[in-house]
């Protein structure tokens, strides 16, 4: 993706795959090089671009695929990785390029880079690095390590048409997924089984796989804002949240909903009515020049605190959502961003009585000059499905 931040150079990513199992796990790492050297090398979760900055213009040259670490079809092990690597940075070096690394991505393309001349200081998100690729880069790079996880994030979060694109078909394919995976009732279904049955419909769709690993929380266990999906059968007359997105083409959706398993109690519907109703009022509040704290955060909290349950909203309202389901912008309590057209984030009020039930509801939007585009469509009436 382009993006322009009033800098003196832009950043592209695509999506690619980083190696791991075929769910997609295991692609963490992530690595850039300063952007104020010449030749910049930046890694992320299922992205990666390679850029040239200079005084005047910006050549971009995309990496078209990175197989999985060291084989290939057949289960061949790749040849030269090195030699490989070294010669496509040389190639960039001179002139914009399209190129393919093979090999153990993170070392081969750090040594590369060395090699290649780009011996400053090296750019980690480190959150995203485990201890041994940590060291790994240290020791191939041989230069200072610093962490710009924030201004690579922010870079990307204001997407261009074809990221809007896709997301929006990651929306439609969740939605599709979601009534899917409700659809046969879920009295007597345990958690883990919803949360199997939305992943099997994300790949009948198309889809790469889940953008995160699903919460399906039934009952008490609803209270736990991150629940994760268990033996616990669901029984009539208990709330479900279900927490889901697919990734598509690299990118993510997030959605959340609460389903009544069977008529719901008075005291459940008005704790939904008033989750719904803060909902709707932080969606009226995002637009751009909006803060996510101040306006989209404090619109929906401002519901909940009336109808008394304000103690029982412990999250922020939202956070941004592109290539990783959470990223920039914040529409956080105590930290958030301006908004800008382009911008995807969540909007996600909850209300969570311990012992009793949780409920969320939660649409992945678009913010526009004048408002949103929800790119989750799921009706949010209770729907009662026994």
């Amino acid at each position: 993706r382009s993006a322009d931040r009033g800098k003196t150079f832009q950043v592209t990513t695509i999506p690619v795959q980083m190696g791991g199992n075929e769910d997609g796990r295991g692609m963490g790492e992530r690595l850039a090089v300063d952007p104020t050297d010449t030749r910049v090398l930046y890694f992320g979760a299922r992205i990666a671009g390679l850029w040239r900055s200079t005084d005047a213009a910006v050549t971009w040259a995309k990496v078209d695929a990175f197989p999985t670490a060291g084989t290939k079809p057949g289960g061949k092990e790749h040849e030269g990785p090195r030699k490989e690597a070294e010669a496509r940075m040389d190639l960039l070096a001179r002139e914009q390029a399209t190129f393919e690394v093979r090999g153990e991505l993170l070392e081969e393309s750090v040594g590369a880079l060395r090699t290649a001349g780009a011996q400053g200081r090296l750019g980690i998100q480190g959150a995203a690095l485990s201890y041994a690729a940590y060291r790994a880069v240290r020791r191939r790079h041989g230069g200072g390590l610093r962490d710009v996880a924030d201004a690579v994030t922010r870079l990307r979060a204001v997407k261009d048409a074809d990221e809007i694109a896709v997301m929006r078909r990651a929306g439609r394919v969740t939605d599709e997924a979601l009534a899917a995976a409700v659809a046969g009732g879920l009295v007597g279904r345990r958690e883990i089984d919803v949360a199997w049955r939305l992943r099997e419909e994300y790949h009948r769709r198309g889809a790469e796989g889940e953008a995160f690993p699903a919460i399906v929380a039934a009952g008490a266990h609803g209270a736990q804002a991150h629940a994760i999906p268990g033996e616990r059968v669901i029984a009539a007359g208990e709330l479900v949240v279900i927490d889901t997105g697919a990734r598509v083409d690299g990118y993510c959706s997030d959605i959340t909903r609460t389903y009544a398993a069977g008529e719901p109690t008075d005291e459940l519907r008005c704790i939904y009515d008033v989750v719904l109703a803060a909902q709707l009022a932080g969606l009226a509040a995002v637009r751009a020049g909006a803060h996510g704290r101040d306006d989209v955060d404090a619109a929906s909290r401002a519901v909940v605190d009336a109808a008394g349950y304000g103690a029982r909203f412990g999250h922020g309202t939202g956070h941004g959502v592109g290539l990783e389901v959470h990223e920039a912008p914040g529409l956080g309590r105590t930290r958030g961003d301006e908004l800008t057209a382009g911008m995807v984030c969540t909007v996600e009020p909850g209300i969570y009585v311990e012992g009793l039930a949780g409920v969320r509801i939660e649409d992945t939007v678009l913010v526009t000059a004048d408002g949103c585009e929800r790119l989750t469509t799921s009706p949010k009436e209770l729907q009662v499905v026994d």
